[in-house]
């Protein structure tokens, strides 16, 4: 039946609806990002002051000054970048490669208190972080491991391998396991048989839980900044806080086109990481893990 010419106005209507939602907050960012260090705050954002440029990049990155009022801060987001990528690099792999073992376990197999140990497993995710920060921090502390790589790379492995494994569960379960059951019948073993036939088939599923597991860390803020905030490990998100206009420190300091440049310089790895594994996520395809059998 064809569309009724209102029909098509109020599907381009809700289309630019949707993109302009998208894309303006991202647009305003990268300009306010542009202009000049104090212009933001005395003439708003819908101008075009005079020395507009890349002066706010340079002073994130540590190229250049604008101001020491801010103490260095400009330098703690440029060692946040690497600090970020210290953590959440071994997290996104470590997460995955344990996920992947546990989610082709409850995918693909049945066994005794499957169903308990699933809610077990979810049930880590029920809790909100504020109920657990304590605890860990307590933890950490008692081990040495606050203001480390270490610690905060293990308290987030706690917060996204039962996420990834709940994903992976279902993307194993939807795989037809009539390719494993061949290989295993010509006499290979079931971890050649996962590795060589059962991983390559499900890399959409796996790549989908690596983005995961990277932008989990990569964007954390609530245990960055109680476990490394103020010290030489301190990631990305705390170190931006600090220019945040909701801070002391950020909006009285006129710092807020500081935290829209830093902003925009942290969207860029994650969006890399995207297009790197774009072409795997987009074939993603999950199924309902209780609704099939495995051997």
């Amino acid at each position: 039946m064809r569309k009724t010419a209102g029909e098509y106005a109020i599907l381009w209507v809700s289309i630019a609806l949707v993109i302009a939602w998208t894309f303006i907050p991202i647009l305003a960012l990268v300009w306010a990002s542009l202009m000049p260090f104090n212009a933001l705050v005395n003439g708003g954002l819908l101008q075009w002051p005079s020395g507009m440029g890349f002066a706010n990049y340079e002073a994130i990155m540590g190229i250049a000054t604008i101001n020491d009022v801010f103490g260095g801060q400009p330098e703690a987001v440029a060692s946040g970048f690497l600090n970020s990528a210290i953590v959440a690099i071994p997290v996104a792999v470590i997460g995955t490669a344990m996920a992947i073992i546990g989610g082709y376990g409850f995918g693909r197999y049945r066994f005794s208190f499957k169903n308990t140990l699933l809610f077990a497993l979810l049930s880590v995710r029920l809790l909100p972080p504020i109920a657990v920060l304590i605890p860990y921090f307590v933890i950490l502390s008692a081990l040495h491991l606050v203001g480390t790589y270490l610690g905060l790379i293990v308290t987030y492995l706690t917060a996204v391998v039962p996420l990834l494994t709940w994903v992976l569960m279902g993307y194993f379960a939807s795989l037809p396991i009539e390719i494993e059951r061949a290989a295993r019948i010509d006499g290979c073993g079931r971890l050649r048989a996962l590795w060589h036939i059962t991983i390559p088939m499900a890399l959409p599923g796996i790549a989908a839980a690596f983005v995961i597991a990277f932008l989990t860390a990569w964007n954390e803020l609530l245990f960055a900044v109680v476990l490394t905030g103020g010290t030489a490990k301190q990631t990305l998100s705390p170190a931006l806080l600090a220019f945040s206009p909701t801070m002391p420190s950020g909006g009285a300091n006129l710092g807020m086109t500081l935290f829209a440049a830093g902003s925009v310089l942290s969207t860029i790895p994650p969006l890399i990481l995207a297009l790197l594994v774009q072409r795997y996520i987009t074939r993603l395809n999950v199924a309902d893990p209780m609704t099939l059998e495995g051997n």
